[in-house]
Formats: structure tokens, sequence, C-alpha cells
């Protein structure tokens, strides 16, 4: 029962006990995109920081290798209005400020992705690699910095004034 136990007594009778955060990091998801892709993650990007979650839906529908919702009435428009409430919602909760102790990405992305199993939007892989991505980095970041602010990180990367 005392394997891997380690006990420290420094002589004073501490009353209050010390408490540490460990975070995990596992960088082992890389993932490389070519032009096409940069640019249509760019684009997605952009519709969605300038609250144009439509936009943002029909250019998924749009871009995507495989789709179905075009063949049925109105089903680029129930997608595209599905991600445009999606999109509205993040930008409410901005308003609180777009933190990562406020915003649940991995919580909209979740739907987003739900969105595209019911209408049929194929995602590519390069994209679900960097929704991966962006839950690991989004766990991390908020348990080391809550109060970081995505879009001031984010809008100059997206609107092409950022370097990597």
């Amino acid at each position: 029962w005392w394997d891997n136990v380690v006990w420290s007594d420094d002589g004073r009778n501490n009353a209050e006990a010390e408490t540490y955060t460990i975070v995990f990091l596992d960088a082992g998801i890389v993932t490389t995109l070519n032009d096409n892709d940069q640019q249509n993650l760019k684009d997605l990007f952009k519709a969605v920081i300038l609250n144009n979650g439509e936009e943002a839906g029909r250019l998924m529908v749009e871009r995507a290798r495989y789709e179905r919702c075009s063949q049925s009435e109105g089903g680029i428009e129930s997608f595209s209005r599905g991600i445009g409430e999606i999109v509205a919602e993040f930008h409410d909760r901005r308003k609180q400020g777009l933190t990562l102790g406020v915003v649940r990405i991995g919580a909209l992305l979740a739907r987003v992705l739900e969105l595209c199993r019911l209408h049929g939007v194929e995602i590519d892989p390069a994209m679900a690699n960097i929704v991966m991505s962006t839950l690991v980095l989004e766990g991390l970041g908020r348990a080391l910095e809550p109060d970081l602010n995505l879009f001031d990180i984010a809008l100059p990367f997206v609107l092409g004034r950022g370097k990597v």
C-alpha cells in the first residue's frame, strides 16, 4: 500500500495543504494543410469571426468532397441556418469576453459535427484533425490561461497579418 507514496516533513506543523494542478500535453497531433485546404480554413474562420454563420455553412457544403444536403429541397439552407445559429451563439458568448473560461469551443464543434452528420456534409480528414487539435488545445488553454481572449489572438491570422 505504501509503494510510490512520498512523505515530506519540514518540521513545521503546516495546517494548510498545498494544491497543484497537473496538465498533460500530448503534442502528437500534427496536420499539414495544402494551399487549397489552408484557404478553405481561412475562409471558414473569417466567416465565423465576422459573424456570418450562414456563409460559413454554405462554404462547408460547397467545399465538401461529398455532401447530400443539396439533394433535398432546402437542405443547404437548413444546414447553413444551423451553422448560423451556432456561430451566433458563439458571438453572443463573446459579449461576456471570448475567453477559454467562457466559450466552450468543444461543445460548439460537437454541434457542428452533428449537423454535418445529419445533413451528410463530409468533413475533410485534415479538417477533422484540426477539430481534434482544437479540442486538445482548448482543454490545455483552459487549464493554463482561462482568461486568454481567443478573438484577439486569432484575428491577425484569419485576416492574413499574423505570422506562424
